[in-house]
């Protein structure tokens, strides 16, 4: 598992909630990776660092509170259920009519979890995407623009 000294968004808690919240968005199967793989994981954590703070508190609260929740209906918490009754108890507050933050809160997990798979190069096979052209303009005014700045 990966190690949350190492991530910038994530502590040893978050981490433990949101990936098992992602392997209920993309589950891993034989020839393909989930959304709870180590790059994807290390990508959510890197574009979730680069939100507002104000963002950054309210997925940390919602995380906390997706990881107590099913206390109260299965005993255990969310990173403990099964793959299973992860999965339906993510998709009850995904539909849940009475508390509107719940909601939000999963759309905001399902985002991260999928631009964390998406961005990884682990799905580009799968998708038949050769991966981002290096030789299109963006990417070498991104790199005029850091070797300028002292980079490579």
């Amino acid at each position: 598992m990966l190690d949350p000294s190492s991530l910038r968004f994530f502590d040893a808690r978050t981490l433990a909630t949101f990936a098992a919240a992602a392997r209920c968005i993309v589950p891993p199967e034989p020839d393909s990776p989930g959304a709870d793989e180590e790059t994807c994981l290390r990508l959510a954590d890197r574009m979730l660092s680069e939100r507002p703070a104000a963002d950054q508190r309210l997925l940390r609260t919602f995380l906390r509170a997706l990881e107590f929740l099913p206390l109260f209906r299965h005993g255990r918490r969310f990173s403990r259920l099964p793959p299973d009754r992860a999965a339906a108890f993510l998709q009850t507050l995904e539909r849940t009519t009475l508390v509107a933050r719940l909601r939000a809160g999963v759309f905001g997990v399902k985002t991260f979890a999928l631009l964390g798979y998406y961005g990884s190069d682990l799905s580009h096979g799968e998708l038949g995407y050769p991966g981002p052209r290096l030789d299109a303009p963006y990417y070498q005014l991104r790199r005029v623009a850091g070797e300028a700045e002292g980079g490579s």
